[in-house]
This record gives structure tokens, sequence and C-alpha cells, in this order.
């Protein structure tokens, strides 16, 4: 799975922008200049009331009271706040305006003053701060969490964090008559009939999904009731419509109050906005989601996680108590602003507790990067204070010298001044960060053992076990690729000790090139029941994250890492040493391992040369020659030890010799050894006087191994007096025989002639053989006619007839010939096949 936005963030933010720009739209309007009475409207009545004024304004001078209806302006009848808006904008400031009131059943005049739009009170500066905190706490989280999944906590609390900047910007905003008053309030009051449902689902969804049990697995619940009681737990677990309903049912509730209310002609009571009704199913939502979060704290299992959940607890319930209290019951009930400072000042708590829960429970450490930019910024601040005094005291002692000085002596300090912070900045790290500075010291360590170590041994202690102790975790394992496996030597017990490689699991991590959290690995469960089981033993062990180690696309290795002793996540400094230190870890772990390839290879190599001595110790470098016939051969692997040989074996008869040519199955070492086995099994054999029929059968025998399957292709030839011997084939070629004139044939094949050791019970046919005097007999291996040019095309028999064809000599002669001739086909390219040849010509008796 690759790293990026997942569904919905566009949206997301989309509506977070578009919540900021309303926001800053209603505290801009506050700001421009327009004609303005004073009067701040009640925006839970229809008609024109006022709710307070401005102190100090033209209404308040004029005599205007709260609870006074506004039925005229500017001698024209007014109905809406529009129409006093329309009347407002065709005078200027600085006009006296008349005003008809209506007052206790009575109409009373007076003349306004109009004056300049003023801002709003002190109160709703504080709902302004505090409504932006919101936002910027919302949005810091959810950029800090790009990658987390639609509906998942940090999403939540932004969606969440919209609606408290746009329900304090805009519904607490002193009512006025502008359009943009309208447009706002509206908003304002829309938020706040979702803030209750944001709120119930962010505490269904923090930590995690609360899973509600109506029904016990193991009690059996028949009949309708039980039916039903296992659909709502189905609806409430795994439904994606469960939070569509929440969010739907507030809005669709208040429109159909009002509805109700206009079709049965009663006045409904609105409370910021909102029916008392609506203000119950709020308050519903809240207990709701108070009660969620108490089931939450409840279960949790570790003590970070309960601290952190009762912090979120004890926030809320402090923090919107007095809120709903001070900011929107009395000021309903009382008809005045006068407590709402007191509810909105607790306010600020919700979304510091709610933002350090999440952070903290996403491995995100806001304190200490606070701290740190707070300490380096007063340390920057202390140091130019220094500097300044320094000038200015250097311009009082100097000022009677030369007029430069000054300017020369702030240039030096100027000089002087950024190599000054920096080195103050280590004693900062060190008093107030201890442990953080000793732990970067110590990987800076183990960046340099890492750079020094090539031993993957070494480089597993290193890059675990020595990090586990730096970083104080509670486990750290590293698996190292070996083949079609990941290998750890450090996972502790609950953990898996091989990885397959071909695990969803594990090419996802192949494709990453940062730290991976677990949340990201999720949607592997559903695509692959394997990666599902091995993400669940790293959970329960407490995984935090998993750390590729890769260059140019390879992955070498998985670093897994367990959570810290201190039960704190893992923060932004921390990620950028392990990312470090991965980075030059699977470099090291790339030489290494090319280092022990090469050691391997050396030794093979090694090990190749004592077999290619062996190999060639055992073949004779010359045949034993009978009366009358000459014997030549040669014999050239096509690796540095080949499978390929010839030998004499010995007969009975004092002026017989016995030749064979073998070519066994395999090559290099394995190749060798059965050679070496093939030439022991055949000289027994011989030794024990056994003819040519019986000496092959009992080499099958021998050989013969349905486990391995292993064979020889074998030719025998008997050499005997007057030109006359025997031969047998047993998967080898079937030899040539050069006449006289440089004719040249092949000699009649055998009927059988399966490779000795390829099944039980074969029988071989031995055929008579008889030569003419120079005439020549040459037995060779399938490498001479499977030997192939650049093109791919094959040496062949026809080549090598024609080659025998035209040289006419000894033995010698003519394997040397043809062995030039291949080698001149191959153009001295890699040998395609062991070559074996074996030559004997009959020049008859002396």
């Amino acid at each position: 799975m690759s790293r990026g936005r997942s569904p919905g963030l566009v949206s997301l933010l989309t509506f977070g922008v578009a919540g900021f720009l309303v926001a800053c739209l209603s505290i801009l309007d506050m700001f421009l200049p327009r004609p303005y009475d004073g009067v701040i409207l009640d925006p839970d009545r229809s008609e024109i009331v006022v709710r307070a004024l401005a102190p100090g304004s033209g209404a308040a001078l004029a005599g205007v009271q709260p609870g006074d209806r506004i039925a005229g302006v500017g001698r024209e009848v007014v109905r809406s706040a529009s129409e006093v808006a329309q009347v407002l904008q065709s005078h200027s400031i600085g006009e006296r305006v008349p005003y008809l009131l209506e007052r206790s059943g009575t109409l009373v005049e007076v003349v306004v003053e109009l004056g300049p739009r003023q801002l709003g009170t002190t109160s709703y500066l504080y709902a302004c701060f505090s409504g932006f905190l919101f936002f910027f706490i919302g949005l810091y989280v959810l950029l800090q969490r790009l990658e987390e999944s639609r509906g998942g906590p940090s999403r939540v609390f932004f969606a969440l964090c919209t609606l408290f900047l746009l329900f304090l910007v805009c519904r607490l905003r002193p009512a006025s008559y502008s359009w943009v008053d309208g447009v706002v309030l509206t908003t304002g009051t829309l938020s706040l009939l979702v803030l209750p449902a944001a709120f119930l689902h962010f505490f269904l969804v923090f930590p995690r999904r609360l899973k509600l049990t109506l029904v016990s697995p193991t009690e059996p619940w028949e009949g309708s009731g039980g039916r039903l009681l296992r659909g709502v737990e189905r609806f409430v677990n795994e439904s994606p419509n469960l939070f569509r309903v929440l969010y739907l049912l507030p809005p669709l509730f208040y429109v159909l109050t009002l509805l109700l209310g206009s079709l049965f002609a009663v006045r409904i009571r609105l409370v910021s906005g909102a029916p008392i009704s609506s203000w119950v199913l709020m308050g519903d939502y809240l207990v709701l989601g108070l009660l969620a979060l108490l089931g939450s704290l409840l279960r949790a299992q570790e003590g970070r996680e309960r601290r952190q959940i009762a912090t979120v607890f004890i926030g809320t319930v402090v923090g919107i108590t007095p809120f709903l209290v001070f900011g929107v019951v009395l000021p309903s009930l009382l008809r005045t602003d006068r407590y709402l400072f007191w509810g909105v000042v607790p306010l600020a708590l919700v979304p510091l507790t709610f933002a350090y829960a999440i952070v903290r429970f996403h491995f995100f450490d806001i304190n200490v990067i606070v701290r740190k930019s707070v300490l380096y910024t007063l340390a920057t601040a202390v140091v130019a204070g220094i500097y300044g005094l320094g000038i200015a005291a250097s311009t009082l002692l100097f000022s009677g010298s030369s007029p430069y000085f000054p300017l020369l002596l702030a240039l030096a300090i100027l000089a002087i001044f950024d190599p000054l912070r920096r080195r103050l900045q280590g004693p900062v790290d060190r008093f107030f960060f201890r442990e953080v500075y000793d732990a970067r010291r110590a990987v800076e360590e183990v960046s340099v053992g890492v750079v020094r170590e090539f031993s993957i041994e070494g480089l597993e202690a290193l890059l675990a076990t020595r990090l586990s102790e730096i970083m104080h975790l509670e486990w750290a394992a590293l698996y190292v690729r070996e083949g079609k496996v990941l290998v750890s030597q450090t996972a502790p017990p609950p953990l898996p000790r091989e990885l397959p490689a071909r695990l969803l699991l594990v090419e996802e991590l192949t494709r990453q090139d940062e730290p991976v959290r677990p949340g990201v690995l999720e949607p592997l469960k559903a695509l692959d029941s394997e990666s599902r089981k091995v993400l669940e033993e790293f959970g329960g062990a407490g995984l935090r994250l998993f750390v590729p180690l890769r260059t140019r696309g390879q992955l070498h290795a998985v670093l897994a890492l367990g959570p810290k002793r201190s039960e704190e996540e893992f923060g932004s400094d921390d990620l950028q040493l392990v990312r470090t230190l991965a980075n030059q870890g699977a470099v090291a772990l790339e030489n290494a391992r090319l280092l022990r390839e090469r050691t391997r290879q050396l030794e093979l190599e090694k090990e190749l040369e004592i077999a290619r001595r062996v190999q060639f110790a055992l073949i004779p470098l010359h045949l034993p020659s009978p009366p009358g016939w000459q014997v030549a051969a040669s014999c050239v692997p096509a690796r540095q030890v080949g499978g390929d040989f010839y030998d004499a074996l010995t007969d009975g008869d004092g002026g017989s010799v016995a030749l064979v040519v073998g070519d066994v199955s395999g090559k290099s070492v394995s190749g060798a050894m059965l050679m070496v086995a093939a030439r022991e099994v055949l000289h027994t054999a011989a030794l024990g006087g056994a003819s040519p029929e019986r000496l092959l059968e009992v080499a099958n025998q021998r050989l013969y191994s349905p486990q391995h399957r292993l064979f020889v292709a074998l030719a025998y030839l008997l050499l005997r007096p007057r030109g006359t011997g025997l031969y047998a084939l047993a998967g080898q070629p079937t030899p040539l025989v050069r006449r006289k004139h440089g004719r040249v044939e092949e000699l009649p094949a055998p009927a059988n002639r399966l490779p000795i050791g390829a099944l039980r019970g074969v029988h071989w046919d031995v055929l008579p053989l008889s030569l003419e005097p120079g005439e020549l007999v040459l037995v060779y291996s399938d490498g001479v006619t499977d030997a192939r040019d650049a093109a791919g095309e094959p040496f062949g028999d026809e080549r090598l007839k024609q080659v025998l064809a035209d040289v006419d000599g000894e033995p010698r002669v003519v394997v040397d010939e043809v062995m030039r001739a291949v080698e001149a086909f191959t153009a001295g390219g890699e040998p395609y096949d062991d070559i074996t040849l074996v030559a004997v010509r009959w020049v008859g008796e002396r």
C-alpha cells in the first residue's frame, strides 16, 4: 500500500477551509466601516427585539432599552433585520435617525446618532481565540495523520474542531442587521446542531472503535427479542450507516420541530437559535458520548491509555458543563450575556485535552517540540539582549572616538551572534532534555558502529539489541532476508522467528521508504489471512513501528520496534533517528551480504580447485595401447570441475584393453563426485573379471537410486588383437568410424542404450567391432555436437563427420583437430558442455 492520502481527505479539508473562511468573514465584517446604532438583537426572536446595547453607542445614549421592539427607522416601518440594514445603508456615520420603539405596549420615538461599527466584547474576542485554537490544533493533528483511514480519530477531531470554530465565532457573534449577520448566525446554529453528533462520533472511535455487546455469544438467545438485540449490536458495531444517522438526526429533529410548531400555530421557544427539544437531544448525545468514553476508559488495558482517556473525560466535563450553563442556558433565560465569559473561559480545556490525548495516542509528542522551541527562542533572546546592551555600553563609553567604531563593533557582534547561539543550544539540550540528548548521542555511536560492521550477526546486535537499550524499548527485532524468508534471531517468543518473503505484508514494506505505523497496514488484514495473523501477533506484542531497510528498491531487512518502557510515543526526533539509522543499516547490510557472498565464492573456488585436482588426478594422462593399436584422448570440462571422464579398465586377457568414456549427470562438484563413484564401480567390476554385459549390469545396480535420480552415460570399447573388439553404449552418442579413403560412418547402434542408473534391471547389448589397418574409431561425448556458436547454432553431427573426414593421421592429430574445430566454431566462448574425445586406430600387427 503506497503512502498517500486516503479517501475523504480532500472533502474534509474543503470543509475545514470553508469553515475557516466563514469565521474570518464574520470577524472581518466587525471591522468594516458602516453606520451602526449599537443595538444587539435577540437572535432567538423573530421580531426585531433589542437584546443588549453596546456601551457608549448612539442607541444607549438615546435611551433604547433591552426588550424594546424596533417598529420603524428613519420614518419607515421595518419588519425584519434586513429592512433595518437597508435603511441604515442610506444614512452615514454621524447622522441622527429617529427610531420608533414598542415598549410595554406603547410606542416611543427616540433619536439615535449613528456611529462607526464597533468590535465585539471581550468575551467574544476570547470566544474567537478559543475557536481558532480549536481549529489550528485540529488541523495540526490531521496533518500529522494524513494516512489515517476515513472515520479515524484524528479526522473526526478535525471536523469537531471546525464545528467549534463556527459555533464560537459565528453563533456567539453579537447580532446586528447586515446580511453577513444572517449568514454567520445561521452557520453557527447549524454547527451547534451537528456538534453533539461529532462529540458522540469521536467518543465512539477514540481511542478505537467501541464495540457494543448486548448479547453474550455463549448465551442462547431465541425469539424475536434476541434477533432484535443482535441486529442492534451489528448495526452499532459494523454498519457504516450508524454515523450517518447520528449526524442527520439533530437537523431533522430541528426542522421537524419548527414545522410542527408552524403547522399547529404553536410558538417554539428558542435557546441560542435552537428549540428546547433540540437541546434535549443534544444533551442526550453528550451523555451518550461521555458514557461511551467511560466505557473505553473501563476497558483500557494499559495505564498510559487509561490516563489519556481519563484526561479527555475530565477535560470534556470541565470544559463543556460551564459553557452549557453560563454560555447557553443563562443568556437564554435571563436575556443577558453578563455570564458568557465564565462559560467560554473553561471551553479552551476541550481542544487542549483532546489534542493531548490524540497526539499522545498516535505517537506525536507535542510537549517536547514546544518546550525546545520555547527554550531556543529564550536563549536567542538572552543572547540578543546581551549583545544589545554591549552595543549600547560601547557607544556610550567610546562616543568621542572614531565615528566608524560603533559600526565596526556592531558588525563584529553580528558575526559572532549565530555561533554563540548555536553553542548555547548544546547546554540547553543537556540540561533540559538530558534523556533525549543521551539517546541521540548513543544512536550516533550506533551509526558509527553500523558503518564499521561487516557481519550480519554484528549488525543485528547493533540494530536490534543495542537500539532497544538506547531508546528504552520493551523489545526490538530485526528480520534479515535469507533467500525466500526473513529470519530474526532477536524476536521475543510471542513473535514469529521467520516471515515468508511472499507475504503481502513484506511486499508492502518493500515499497515503503519511511517507517510505517501499524495503522497504515490495517487494510492488509482484509486482503491476506497470513498477513492478518502476523499483524495480530505483532499488535499483541505492542508493535509501534515497522522500519524497512532497503537500497535501490531491494529489501534487505525489516526492523520491528515495540513500545517504550516509559509508555511515551515515538516523537519526531525519534522517527528521524530511526530513519537515519535505517538508511545506514540498509547500506551496511548490503555490504555485509556482498562480503559474505564474495567470501563464499572464494571458498567455493578453493573447493572447486581441490575437486578439479582430484578429478584430473583420476583421469589418466595417457591410455594404454595394446599391440597394433594407437590410442589418444582429451577431456575439457565446461566448468572448473566437470562430469565427463575416460579411463582404461583391467581385462583378464593380456592382449586386450577396455576403454570407457563417461558423462555423469550434473556438473561442478556434484558431477565430479558422481564421476568418482562411477569410476570406482567400473574398476571394481573389472577387477572381478566381469564380462562387458555383467560389468554394465553391476554398475547399474550400484548407481541406481530412485531418490536422487543420478545416472551415467557410458560408452564401453574393448580392443582386441587383429583389429577386433567389442563395444556397448549406455546413453552415449554412437561412435564414428573413419574407413579407408576418408569415408566416415556411424557404428551400428545397439538396441538397448539407456544410461546406467536410469532404471532398475536393464540389459545392454554388446556388439562386435572389426577394423582394417588405418581405420579409426572416434568415441565422443554429446558436448562436441552440442557446442554452440554466438547465434546459438549447435556444432552438430555433420560438421563432426566432415572434420573427421578431412583429417587423416594418428589419433592424437584427429583429437587435436576436432578440438580446434569446435573451439573455432564457438569463437572461444564458454563451453556449453564438457567435451571428451577418445580416438583409437588399428595400424596392424608388426
